[in-house]
């Protein structure tokens, strides 16, 4: 019987003491025990440091590397050319406040391995205070074959952009997927990379991730004008790479983001400090409305076609509907 795999795992930290240790201890909790995990100390100037080193000296298998600050997908890249120097045949992601469910790394390997593919995926699950209870995984998976991979990388919410809610093979991912200058929509660019060189992924049917929602989460970060920049170059990027069978997905994704940024901006009080960004979004949402290509792409879900109207046509009154209606992930 030849020995389990090893897993290497790759955990940025930035000032996360206060949520740190809850996660190192579900990563020691796993029931693929066969692991090594880098710490990538990014900066922090809180207690993050020590916590990482204490964690390192108790248990072999956690390694630290402490570095300046220089953002999170730099952090996961570093992680990425220690985790080569290990013998690790699979790598793993997870940011410093969230926490796995014990079975995760577990039930992915499982799944990668069966089906014979080089990344495997399952959902994640949102808490705040209190964690969901965690269900057993379910057994087997379904197999997405190109370009079905790609296509739930931009639309399955299940799938997701996100890097840590999957476990890929050492030879499909490289540290350029992530040292990237994006500070946004990093993930989904990353993931495009890696799912653009693959024939398919394996995906799991069971929340093995529970992302945590608090006040200094990436998901709560202010809406900077540089952030809707680069979601839209994100999109952009993808659409002009995308190749034959996935054009007509990729020209639905990011006419969708351009209505979702420009819902983003209307929704808040502030809205008139975006008037440029709001002003970019508006002729592409305006110019796209007849192009067959966009707003009238078939892939285009209709409560998009519907705000892509508004949104030109009725500005006043959208603008009010989202701010009564719309709200930002809690």
């Amino acid at each position: 019987m030849s020995a389990p795999a090893c897993i290497a795992v790759v955990v940025p930290v930035h000032n996360a003491a206060a949520y740190l240790p809850a996660c190192l201890d579900a990563l020691t909790a796993q029931t693929h025990s066969e692991f090594v995990c880098t710490l990538v100390d990014d900066g922090s100037t809180d207690a993050s440091p020590a916590l990482c080193d204490t964690k390192a000296a108790a248990d072999s298998r956690f390694l630290v590397l402490h570095q300046q600050q220089s953002g999170v997908s730099a952090a996961r890249a570093a992680g990425i050319r220690a985790a080569l120097q290990t013998e690790a045949a699979w790598f793993a992601f997870c940011d410093a406040d969230d926490l796995y469910h014990p079975a995760f790394l577990e039930t992915l390997l499982q799944a990668a391995v069966s089906s014979g593919q080089q990344v495997a995926c399952c959902r994640y699950d949102s808490f705040a205070e209190t964690l969901p209870a965690e269900k057993a995984p379910v057994s087997g998976c379904q197999i997405l074959n190109d370009p079905a991979h790609l296509d739930a990388l931009l639309h399955d919410h299940r799938v997701d952009f996100s890097l840590c809610n999957k476990l890929y093979a050492r030879e499909v991912l490289l540290p350029d997927d992530l040292d990237i200058d994006f500070s946004y929509n990093e993930d989904l660019l990353a993931n495009w990379q890696v799912f653009s060189r693959i024939s398919g992924i394996a995906f799991v049917d069971f929340a093995g991730y529970h992302y945590r929602q608090h006040a200094q989460s990436a998901s709560h970060r202010p809406l900077s004008p540089a952030s809707i920049d680069e979601q839209r170059r994100a999109a952009l990027f993808i659409r002009e790479h995308a190749g034959p069978a996935m054009q007509q997905s990729a020209d639905a994704f990011y006419y969708e983001k351009l209505v979702y940024l420009a819902s983003m901006i209307l929704r808040r009080d502030n809205a008139a400090d975006y008037r440029v960004q709001l002003n970019e979004l508006g002729v592409g949402i305006t110019s796209g409305l007849k192009d067959r290509n966009l707003g009238r792409n078939p892939r285009l879900p209709l409560s998009i076609r519907l705000s892509a109207i508004a949104t030109a046509k009725f500005p006043g009154l959208w603008q009010k509907f989202c701010r009564r209606y719309l709200r930002d992930r809690q």
